[in-house]
């Protein structure tokens, strides 16, 4: 346990010197997490909209707010099915992978990783 919270440290230690610029544009597309699929639209924050849906039943998560904030994005959501609301900063780790820090009853780490697209 000790050797993974070293290895997540140095990963946003390591994210934060070598960062992509997190922006609408960057992260357009889908992401998934061990639990959630997320999709990102817009190529501005004018027109940036994130769809947020459980991987194992398909339910929306409401997204309440959000804000991008330096190079975060931070996420304010809402799964009404358990009337679980949460808090959450996005970081780039590279170009496919992210980590969010999510603040909540159940805090914890989730890691976004890209899918690719079919063209």
């Amino acid at each position: 346990m000790r050797n993974l919270l070293l290895a997540i440290v140095a990963i946003l230690a390591s994210a934060q010197v070598n960062a992509q610029k997190l922006t609408p544009k960057f992260l357009e597309g889908v992401w998934e997490t061990e639990f959630h699929t997320v999709e990102f639209k817009g190529k501005t924050k004018k027109d940036f909209s994130i769809k947020i849906s459980i991987k194992e039943t398909g339910e929306q998560v409401d997204v309440i707010n959000y804000v991008f904030n330096q190079n975060n994005l931070y996420i304010e959501t809402f799964y009404s099915c358990n009337n679980w609301k949460a808090i959450g900063k996005i970081i780039v780790i590279d170009e496919d992978t992210m980590v969010e820090d999510v603040v909540s009853e159940f805090p914890g780490l989730l890691i976004y990783k890209r899918k690719p697209t079919n063209n």
